[in-house]
């Protein structure tokens, strides 16, 4: 690998910016291991770059930093600057490079989700936005918060959660005697009534409120006016809950615009943003984000890069965005946000009156969900240390277990045998290193060997991993680079047993080793004459069993996904026109192979094309 970074280097660096194009764009700085560092963008790329390395005003201490670490570069142009806001925060949620501002965690946020199509669609929370016509509403933080609010929703206008297999038995639940549910399933609510329903709680979502009580009262008059008053008087109890929700919001003003302000909060422990939602008038709600790389980053480059993040996700935009300092990108985010919402959304700084008051509201609730964070971050980190520290004196090993893995075999009879491996650092899972196996080398029902065959595999692949980060400087899986503090394996004697032969063969028989068993949540440490069982109440032994059953679970999940591939790795492979895509169709809707098989021509015909259908039939 070649050991000169790009400012080593200064007759390549002086051509490559020389090349560099002067159009709107976006460049990655990389490390001499190929990874994505930082992301930026700018209507001038030529000019961008060379201000980090031809400047004769030093550099932020933070970019400085940085710049030491940049061993390549790489620019994809654009067409406009709203062309390179959008592309730079994709590039940003893809990589997470470490000197990029940016949202911690934000594929955990919440969405509430009302489907548009179908007769009667369930309405459920996700935490991913699709591109399936339905209406989404957040990101949301506070996962208690929302569930709450869509309880109470469904006291007022009842929607279904139950799942489709359920919905099809077309019997009612407990949730239409206790008046969380219409009863679409036994045609209990038209469609036109139900999807009715589905409005309403968008337009309280979008937090028109009013416009949505304004509507009821006119529902219930007309109900009223025709004799039907069990109809009105539903109307009614609705406009009633509706009423003790809006008392919770504090109205700024009936002719406020709708806003969304941001207050920001900064420390050495952190950075937090937090966003009051202002509707109608009205203070809706707020939510509080962490961002991760903001240290020592300025307070317009924070909001700027949470600015661009977090409304490239949003679902609904307000008409103006209130921010406490001027940020670099707010024309061109006015600009992205206005074609998306259909509208002008300004981003403006407040200089007096109610919307400097919203501000320093916004500000207080930033600073209170930053201390907030610190206190359980310090209390987490205490009780994780003195975890950690109790099973390092339980398992007598010479240093904490920071990094404990813990692998496990599923298989039925023998069949689609698979194994997961899940990592653990700190007590807290490392779902991006988790990993999983196909079994290929044994044959039978032998989970000695299967566990054998993965740990084989890893640890050949950790010498391998290291070899390909210090020789070629490739970006090599940092999941299988990392050496453990602690492997476990589900499972007593025997499998530890050939868990250790593996390990001694290969070199790493200094990780400590344990088995640990089900039945008595008993320990076996490598070479120790006997179990130990900790304390059923012991905090190191919840986290042992978090580990192990996690591994359990990921283990589980791979073998139905792989016996779900091999159900349909079937006759039906043969068929010409029977792609996946119709496949999954076939057995969705007929249940099995075999119901594909009894299905008439004129059935099959109802999913796939006439021809597939009998060459399907001749097929079968």
């Amino acid at each position: 690998m070649p050991d000169l970074l790009l400012r080593d280097r200064p007759e390549l660096l002086k051509e490559r910016l020389r090349n560099a194009p002067t159009s709107h764009g976006v460049y990655l700085m990389r490390d001499a291991r190929t990874r994505v560092i930082y992301v930026g963008k700018s209507s001038n790329l030529r000019s961008r770059l060379r201000s980090y390395f031809q400047t004769s005003e030093p550099l932020h201490p933070r970019t400085a930093r940085m710049v030491r670490k940049i061993f390549d570069f790489d620019v994809l142009t654009c067409g406009s600057e709203q062309e390179a806001l959008i592309l730079e925060n994709t590039l940003i949620k893809r990589y997470q490079p470490r000197y990029n501002v940016r949202l911690r965690d934000d594929k955990n946020y919440l969405y509430m989700k009302l489907p548009r199509r179908g007769d009667f669609p369930r309405v459920y929370t996700v935490r991913r936005v699709s591109d399936d016509g339905a209406r989404y509403f957040g990101p949301f933080t506070n996962a208690k918060a929302l569930r709450s609010t869509m309880k109470t929703l469904r006291r007022v206008f009842p929607y279904r959660t139950c799942s489709d297999d359920i919905f099809k038995r077309g019997h009612v639940c407990l949730d239409y005697h206790i008046k969380r549910c219409a009863g679409p399933c036994e045609a209990l609510i038209s469609s036109e009534d139900y999807h009715g329903n589905l409005n309403q709680i968008g337009l309280f979502m979008e937090g028109r409120s009013a416009d949505l009580v304004r509507g009821l009262k006119r529902d219930m008059q007309e109900a009223s006016d025709r004799m039907e008053f069990e109809r009105a008087a539903r109307f009614r109890d609705r406009i009633q809950a509706l009423g003790r929700v809006a008392e919770q919001q504090w109205v700024i003003s009936q002719t406020a615009r709708d806003t969304d302000v941001l207050g920001l909060a900064c420390s050495p422990g952190g950075t937090v943003v937090a966003i009051l939602t202002v509707r109608r008038g009205q203070v809706t709600g707020s939510e509080s984000f962490e961002l991760q790389g903001a240290n020592e980053a300025d307070e317009a480059e924070v909001l700027n890069g949470f600015l661009g993040q977090f409304y490239a996700d949003a679902t609904s935009f307000p008409r103006e965005i209130l921010v406490p300092i001027e940020v670099a990108d707010a024309q061109t985010l006015s600009g992205y946000l206005g074609e998306r919402r259909g509208a002008n959304v300004d981003v403006a700084v407040p200089r007096r009156g109610a919307r400097v008051r919203l501000l320093e509201m916004a500000r207080k609730n930033a600073e209170e969900a930053l201390r907030q964070s610190m206190i359980k971050q310090d209390y987490d980190d205490e009780r994780t240390e003195k975890l950690l520290s109790d099973l390092q004196e339980a398992l007598q090993m010479d240093r904490s277990p920071r990094r404990i893995e813990c692998y496990d075999i599923s298989n039925l009879m023998g069949t689609d045998p698979v194994g997961s491996m899940v990592v653990f650092e700190d007590g807290r899972p490392k779902n991006a290193h988790y990993r999983r196996f196909h079994i290929r080398g044994v044959k039978g029902s032998n989970d000695f060997a299967m566990m054998q065959e993965m740990l084989r595999r890893r640890f050949a692949r950790l010498a391998r991993a290291r070899s390909e980060a210090i020789e070629s400087g490739s970006d090599s899986d940092s999941s299988f680079e990392s050496l453990p503090d602690l492997v476990i394996v589900d499972g007593g004697k025997g499998q530890l047993s050939a868990a250790r032969e593996v390990m001694e063969e290969l070199g790493v028989h200094q990780i400590t080793t344990i088995g640990l068993a089900k039945r008595k949540e008993e320990m076996y440490p490598a070479g120790a004459s006997h179990s130990i069982l900790l304390p059923l109440d012991s905090p190191a032994l919840f986290l042992l069993q978090r580990v192990r059953d996690e591994a359990h679970r990921f283990a589980i999940t791979f073998h139905r996904n792989t016996r779900a591939k091999e159900r349909l790795a079937s006759p039906l492979d043969g068929v010409p026109g029977l792609g996946p895509t119709r496949k999954r169709a076939l057995i969705k809707r007929f249940r099995s192979l075999g119901g594909v098989r009894q299905a008439s021509l004129e059935e099959l015909g109802e999913v796939v094309p006439e021809r597939v259908a009998r060459a399907i039939k001749e097929q079968l």
